[in-house]
């Protein structure tokens, strides 16, 4: 069975496709042959590794310049890296690779993605028109190794992004070649198992201009930078991750204790601890952006010059979206202060939005009067989305010491308690601002998110959950596919304020 696709396995969909055909496979091999340059040491290796192995396979790493063909016959599981097409396909004829790999495609599971796919095709002449200049070694003959008819163009939209006229170059190469090509988003694919079968991504949704593979986002505060998740789950499977809150100089956080339980969630002052933004920069964003999963800064404060100064240092990096965080009631000055009046929420967005060039979302507080005003001024003041609700300001007291719990004495109180309070909210707001907003508080379950969305968020971010049961985000994207399947549902943004009021 082969399975073509844009850019490896990122999607909870071709995840769960690819673990269809891997049936008693113990050990996979990745060919990192289509990159040259780079081979193992290609970024995308340890991502591609960590989503095999999320499939119960040991991985080998495999190189046509360095190993036998003939040796990947043992593998019940072979995946061709993205990287260079013509030098992949020289490579597969010089060491006569072809057969090999056929014979991997009817016994097991051939996976190819973005150049790997290319070369399973009839003809990778396609790439021609949009990257001739990969072609250093002048390969003339363009004919692949024919396992497919399929045509495929990978990163489809991110190649319209940044070449106006690609569809008109894909439109021409079809009628001159009296063929169809099949136009392939990351996170998609397509499955050739008898007729050809296309895997979109029903569950991919849009905020300000930023695609999210699927809804889920890690809620700030509850995922640091990812790194111990990305042990128990590739990060893809994830829609995107909200970072630890970054400020411009590095923080030490609140005195403990400052974390408790509470009934229906918990209660906590951390307080910002962080690294700084330069260290996030050079530490823990290069590796964060390699997980194939979207990447939201959480900006922090003091000051309006804090967060400008913060934001334009994350200008030329590689995250896909800045959210401002002007509502942690953790800290004793900035940040909320700047959340909780119509006139404090204008101001410093608008502030910010002057020196912001990524996509802007406004992270509003619950402990005010009308939050949706809070929003209409997020807003009017040129916010491309809000998030909401942060947590709700609560405290706890030892009986026996008369003294509060967490030594900041009071903290935000988060968890499945939150809910109720959550979705009243997002429903109030999105009644009154016309840009999206991303859902959060108390969001457990698939059921949940269900109802969040219907509630009116475009995506949803999940936080406490993590704590409990760090497995949440793949249990809620599985009650999320059942759901939508029984529902006839083909885009979960079908949901986005379905709530249907008495």
């Amino acid at each position: 069975m082969i399975l073509l696709c844009s850019n490896g396995l990122t999607s909870y969909e071709l995840l769960q496709e690819a673990r269809k055909y891997v049936g008693s496979a113990k050990k996979a091999a990745l060919v990192v042959t289509a990159d040259p340059e780079y081979k193992e040491k290609n970024y995308h290796v340890d991502r591609c590794c960590r989503q095999l192995a999320y499939l119960g396979l040991e991985v080998d790493i495999f190189d046509f310049d360095t190993q036998p063909a003939g040796n990947l016959s043992a593998y019940g599981v072979v995946e061709l890296m993205g990287g260079n097409p013509y030098y992949l396909l020289d490579s597969i004829r010089k060491h006569n690779a072809g057969d090999v790999l056929r014979g991997v495609a009817e016994k097991g599971l051939l996976i190819g993605w973005s150049a790997g796919a290319l070369v399973l095709e009839k003809t990778i002449a396609l790439a021609d028109r949009y990257l001739p200049q990969l072609n250093f070694m002048g390969l003339g003959d363009l004919a692949g190794l024919g396992l497919t008819d399929v045509q495929i163009l990978p990163h489809y939209s991110k190649q319209q992004k940044q070449d106006a006229a690609t569809e008109e170059k894909c439109r021409q190469y079809e009628r001159e070649n009296q063929c169809t090509v099949l136009r392939l988003n990351d996170g998609e694919g397509v499955v050739l198992d008898g007729e050809p079968r296309v895997i979109r991504s029903a569950m991919s949704v849009e905020v300000a201009g930023v695609g999210f593979i699927n809804p889920l986002i890690a809620a700030s505060g509850t995922f640091g930078f990812g790194r111990e998740f990305a042990e128990l789950y590739p990060l893809s499977l994830l829609g995107g991750v909200s970072c630890k809150g970054i400020t411009i100089k590095e923080r030490p956080g609140n005195p403990p204790p400052r974390v408790t339980e509470a009934p229906g969630g918990m209660l906590n002052a951390v307080g910002l601890q962080n690294p700084g933004v330069d260290h996030f920069v050079r530490e823990d964003l290069p590796w964060l952006s390699k997980q194939g999963t979207r990447v939201v800064a959480n900006v922090a404060g003091n000051a309006p010059e804090d967060y400008c100064e913060t934001v334009e240092k994350l200008n030329g990096t590689s995250i896909d979206m800045v959210e401002l965080n002007i509502s942690c009631p953790n800290v004793k000055q900035g940040g909320v202060q700047f959340g909780t009046t119509k006139e404090g929420v204008f101001g410093i967005t608008s502030e910010v939005r002057k020196h912001c060039k990524k996509p802007l979302m406004v992270k509003l507080s619950p402990n005010v009067t009308d939050i949706s005003e809070m929003a209409v001024a997020a807003e009017a003041a040129g916010a491309d989305a809000v998030s909401l609700i942060n947590t709700l300001t609560g405290m706890r007291i030892d009986i026996r010491s008369r003294r509060p719990i967490i030594r900041n004495n009071t903290g935000g109180f988060s968890g499945p308690a939150l809910l109720p309070i959550a979705l009243r909210m997002v429903w109030q707001t999105a009644q009154k601002v016309k840009i999206p907003i991303v859902g959060l508080g108390g969001i457990s379950t698939w059921q949940d998110a269900v109802e969040m969305l219907l509630a009116g968020a475009a995506a949803l971010q999940i936080g406490t959950v993590l704590f409990t049961d760090p497995y949440a985000p793949q249990k809620i994207l599985e009650g999320l596919t059942r759901f939508m399947e029984e529902q006839g549902i083909k885009s979960l943004s079908e949901l986005t304020g379905g709530v249907r009021p008495w």
